[in-house]
């Protein structure tokens, strides 16, 4: 699971939610190889900024999850993303997050 900031340019939350990815691969090896291997479904949420995504990171960690954040240097080393095992328990606490860009909107050719 990858929850990343909605109030970033959308470019910016695509990369964000790929450094996150990675960082999890490097802090939890064997959940991530077990992901890849056995399930390999990626979810990516979006959430309204930098304070409330920090909020969801320290709630995670407080509940047990494994669970990563990402900061990105170029923007004053801000949060951007988190990544975390989304376990049935775990998924609960952001269940009720929007999936990343699912408001936006396709310009279409006339």
């Amino acid at each position: 699971m990858v929850i990343v900031r909605k109030d970033i340019p959308n470019g910016l939350m695509i990369a964000q939610a790929g450094h996150s990815i990675v960082e999890f691969s490097k802090e939890f090896n064997d959940l991530y190889n077990d992901w890849h291997n056995n399930s390999n479904y990626l979810i990516v949420l979006e959430i309204d900024n930098e304070e409330q995504l920090k909020d969801l990171y320290d709630k995670l960690k407080w509940y047990g999850a494994n669970v990563v954040a990402f900061h990105e240097p170029d923007i004053d080393n801000q949060m951007t993303s988190i990544c975390y095992y989304g376990t049935p328990e775990m998924r609960k606490h952001t269940q009720k997050l929007d999936l990343a860009f699912e408001k936006v909107e396709v310009a279409t050719k006339n």
